[in-house]
């Protein structure tokens, strides 16, 4: 690869990677040409200048330009003048380490349990944290998604088998054994579900794996190459008499303001009922009129148990 001659994209990882070289490195090569630095790092130069852009903005924390590094790089040579005082060990504040000692927490309880050595490593990190800012107690936190879930879909995936699960469903608020088999996980929206095909609906579904109760090897057939239709979906209006943060979140619509007229649709009468009711008139369903009338006798019905 001849200077200056290199490849022009590379992913979000690879370039902080790739940042978190170049400090050190320009620290042990001051006044090397842009030119050569790219090659060395094998990006082009236009790559190479953004990403010393970028570390311009870079430093200890108060980001003044006191703490910001402290480049050179306009003559087409590079230098890095208070590379010694970043190298410098700092001490992390209160925040940082209780910050630090719940991602540990959250990532031990994504791990399978049988890498006890991974569980000990993490156990053994966190109260070394602990220690340095004087918390008074370990802490704990979970990322809702089971270890043995994850790792039973995980290995589902990897040997094509299928999985028993006992998974909650959000629209009707039950939980129901389903037969699956996984294909694949995908995160959307900060939540991770996996993309099966299930058997029980004769479909391909998504399930949010937090909601996947438990997940254990079953016998499958492969699936038709053409499955059944999937149901239509409900249409429905409502209008918002009170905007809630509540009513924002559960119809996934954070622009809502009194007055408005919101039309959308689901798959589930039972989740329209009850998110509506949940909503505690904040908002009124104006369609369609079978779903109105149900709504209308249930809180007919809840409110004649108060009255008795």
């Amino acid at each position: 690869m001849g200077k200056g001659e290199a490849k022009r994209t590379s992913s979000p990882l690879e370039r902080t990677s790739r940042l978190l070289d170049l400090v050190p490195y320009i620290n042990t090569h001051q006044g090397i040409s842009l030119v050569d630095l790219a090659e060395v790092f094998e990006v082009s130069t236009e790559q190479m200048i953004s990403d010393l852009t970028t570390l311009w903005m870079c430093g200890l924390p108060g980001y003044t330009p006191l703490e910001l590094m402290d480049l050179d790089f306009e003559s087409g040579y590079v230098t890095i003048r208070n590379a010694p005082t970043l190298a410098k060990p700092r001490s992390i504040t209160h925040e940082e380490g209780v910050a630090l000692v719940l991602g540990l927490e959250v990532l031990r309880s994504t791990i399978s349990s049988e890498r006890l050595d991974l569980i000990s490593a993490i156990g053994s990190l966190s109260q070394r944290i602990a220690g340095l800012v004087n918390l008074p107690s370990a802490l704990s936190a979970s990322s809702g998604i089971s270890s043995e879930v994850t790792v039973s879909i995980r290995a589902a995936i990897k040997n094509r088998s299928g999985l028993k699960i006992s998974y909650h469903s959000l629209y009707k608020d039950e939980i129901s054994e389903r037969v699956v088999l996984p294909l694949e996980l995908i995160e959307s929206q900060s939540y991770l579900y996996l993309h099966a095909y299930c058997f029980t609906a004769q479909d391909f579904r998504h399930f949010r794996v937090d909601r996947i109760q438990s997940a254990d090897t079953a016998q499958v057939e492969k699936p038709s190459a053409a499955p059944t239709m999937s149901p239509e979906k409900i249409g429905y209006q409502l209008k918002v008499h009170k905007l809630t943060r509540d009513v924002a979140e559960r119809f996934e619509e954070p622009n809502l303001e009194a007055g408005t007229v919101l039309k959308a649709s689901s798959f589930s009468h039972q989740w329209i009922t009850r998110s509506v009711l949940a909503s505690g008139g904040a908002v009124e369903l104006t369609s369609p009129t079978e779903i109105r009338s149900e709504i209308a006798k249930r809180a007919k019905t809840i409110l004649n148990r108060y009255e008795g």
